[in-house]
């Protein structure tokens, strides 16, 4: 958990996850997000999901789903890649936003004839 994440509260379909942990090292939580969202950890979610339409899987069965974390040295640096990669996804989706804001206001002063485009 975050500073930023400090006193939220989780809804009843949400469920929090918490490793136990007996060794020393640095937080495996990025390492978890980023097994958690790899393709072989979704195809074992997904194919225990229920439900037509929000499909979801019970804590049981996410409980029983095999966690295999690397060494130490390894979280460290696989939580440092998936950060910055998460960071570039945050930047490009910045962009896109503002691209997109900045296209609907263009095409309302380009369609109105309140601004001209050069031909």
């Amino acid at each position: 958990m975050t500073e930023e994440q400090t006193g939220w509260l989780c809804p009843a379909n949400l469920v929090r996850l918490r490793l136990r942990l007996d060794r020393p090292g640095p937080s495996p939580a990025v390492c978890l997000a980023g097994y958690l969202s790899a393709g072989f950890a979704q195809d074992w979610i997904h194919q225990r999901s229920v439900g037509s339409v929000i499909p979801s899987v019970s804590t049981r069965e996410l409980g029983g789903l095999p966690v295999l974390l690397p060494p130490s040295a390894e979280q460290k640096a696989a939580g440092e890649t998936l950060a910055a990669l998460d960071e570039k996804v945050r930047v490009h989706t910045e962009i896109a936003r503002a691209a997109g804001e900045y296209r609907a206001l263009l095409a309302d002063l380009l369609m109105t004839g309140a601004l001209r485009s050069e031909e």
